[in-house]
């Protein structure tokens, strides 16, 4: 394994492990705070932070129009178009409908890389996508799956899955502009979004004084921003550019499970969930899946991002 490919494969990591991970600060917040209040204070405190290490050069971006243009069209689809479907396809559908359909983002990749990129999965890729995708449904379905149908919820959460989807194509095709200038491009674009919708709808209900003093009159969901704006919004988005940008999309995809095994871990460890047998098989195709996409054959070259072999 070369290095750029040891990189894309920790920053995979290191995203889906964030991704999985993010519902420990979410889980209680939600139940009490409407979405875009959540998504604009975390999205806000990012950019505040960002702000800061700009202004003490710890981060340096070199953003002009030419490089913008292309990085609001993926600003558009994550975090703008991906993050308002699932939130509210979520709101429409039961947890166990939601993560059965988000579940389909590998096989969405696939075709878009595909069509966009003109690119197709090696057969061990293939392979452990679909393996990944059996563990994933396994987990889900072990968790308890009570259907109510929504015709709305479904397509907003298909929405969601393309949006993610197009967006990781794109991402690659972008791969020439700079991570921290996609991550900043990102970040800014759901706080001004977000943040405006918040505001919004605040003022129409007469209460923009609690939106602006949120964090401090409730101190946990101060807390939750926090660990939310530095770990799944900043971290995951920059550590997911590093990883599109050395993998791939096809070969990016093939890790999107993991946020799914996470999520039952810490479930365990920190919630107290129950893990049941079946759980913990499909933790285990989850783990398989991943390895048998990546790891190469003896005495194969390492491929290129998207490259496939056959």
């Amino acid at each position: 394994m070369d290095r750029s490919t040891r990189t894309g494969v920790l920053a995979a990591l290191g995203t889906e492990a964030l991704y999985g991970g993010s519902f420990v600060f979410t889980k209680g917040v939600t139940a009490t705070i409407d979405p875009f209040t959540l998504l604009a204070w975390r999205f806000a405190t990012a950019l505040a932070v960002l702000g800061v290490l700009v202004a003490l050069r710890v981060v340096r971006l070199s953003l002009d129009r030419a490089v913008v243009k292309p990085l609001l069209v993926l600003a558009l689809l994550q975090p703008l178009v991906y993050y308002t479907a699932e939130t509210y396809g979520v709101m429409r559908t039961t947890a166990s409908e939601s993560a059965l359909i988000i579940s389909a983002i590998p096989v969405a990749m696939l075709a878009t890389a595909a069509v966009l990129l003109g690119t197709r999965p090696s057969r061990r890729q293939a392979a452990g996508i679909a393996v990944t995708l059996v563990g994933v449904l396994v987990t889900v379905v072990a968790g308890g799956l009570s259907a109510r149908f929504d015709a709305w919820g479904y397509a907003l959460l298909f929405v969601a899955v393309l949006a993610f989807s197009l967006y990781a194509a794109l991402a690659h095709r972008f791969a020439h502009t700079r991570d921290v200038d996609r991550t900043f491009v990102m970040v800014a674009s759901g706080a001004v979004v977000f943040g405006t919708i918040a505001a919004a709808q605040h003022a129409a209900g007469g209460t923009l004084g609690r939106l602006a003093t949120l964090p401090l009159a409730e101190p946990s969901f101060g807390l939750s921003v926090a660990a939310l704006a530095l770990g799944p919004t900043i971290g995951a988005f920059f550590l997911q550019n590093v990883a599109i940008r050395n993998l791939g999309a096809t070969r990016f995809s093939t890790f999107i499970g993991i946020s799914t095994l996470v999520t039952l871990a810490l479930g365990a460890a920190v919630l107290g969930e129950r893990l049941g047998w079946a759980q913990l098989l499909g933790g285990a195709a989850i783990l398989g899946g991943v390895y048998l996409a990546n790891r190469p054959r003896r005495g194969e070259p390492a491929a290129l991002p998207d490259q496939a072999v056959a």
